[in-house]
């Protein structure tokens, strides 16, 4: 082979590699930075996560938090209930004892205008004018049983009105308070990015 060929063919071999030298480095540094983009993102990614994990920890405890408030609000809300409930039957109790006193009462007045007819009868076969005289008194008697009536039936539906007044208050007041509390919590647990649905 000719030396001028033979010089140019080794020229081009140099060439060749050189070429291949070149682009295997540029190869590695594209990979180098590909692998140096990876490990800067996954340090990012890495520390997003911890970040979520550090979130996600303060919420859970933030919610156990509320949780516990609510049992605590709930177990007040039940001890006022049961108090409500024991004093509703206490009132009743004495409502049914006033009740019981008065239809006694009204008994005996019954069974004293029934003694006092007895006696006109008594009266009127005895004289005619006697039986006039008794029978005035008999008058008035009635009129006092009337109005002994009228005034217990009135003391009555007083105490009956009382009553009913107090426990109709008393549910405003609880229901009222209750609204409040849920509202105040359910915007508690929107402030926190809770869905109060969701609980």
């Amino acid at each position: 082979m000719p030396p001028k060929l033979k010089g140019k063919l080794q020229s081009k071999k140099k060439m060749k590699k050189q070429k291949e030298s070149g682009v295997i480095e540029d190869n590695y540094k594209k990979a180098t930075l590909e692998v140096n983009v990876l490990q800067d993102h996954l340090a990012l990614q890495r520390q997003i996560m911890r970040q979520a994990q550090h979130q996600k920890k303060e919420m859970r405890g933030k919610l156990h938090e509320l949780l516990d408030d609510i049992q605590e609000e709930r177990d007040t809300k039940q001890a006022i209930y049961s108090e409500m409930t024991r004093q509703h039957q206490d009132l009743e109790q004495q409502s049914s004892s006033r009740i019981q006193a008065l239809e006694d009462q009204v008994a005996k007045l019954k069974l004293q205008l029934s003694i006092s007819q007895e006696a006109l009868q008594t009266l009127k076969e005895e004289s005619e004018h006697m039986a006039q005289k008794k029978e005035d008194e008999i008058t008035e008697l009635k009129k006092e049983v009337q109005n002994m009536e009228a005034e217990y039936g009135t003391i009555l539906h007083s105490c009956l009105d009382q009553l009913l007044t107090k426990l109709s208050m008393a549910d405003q007041k609880w229901a009222s308070e209750s609204l409040s509390i849920h509202h105040q919590y359910k915007q508690m647990l929107q402030d926190c990015g809770l869905n109060p649905l969701d609980i």
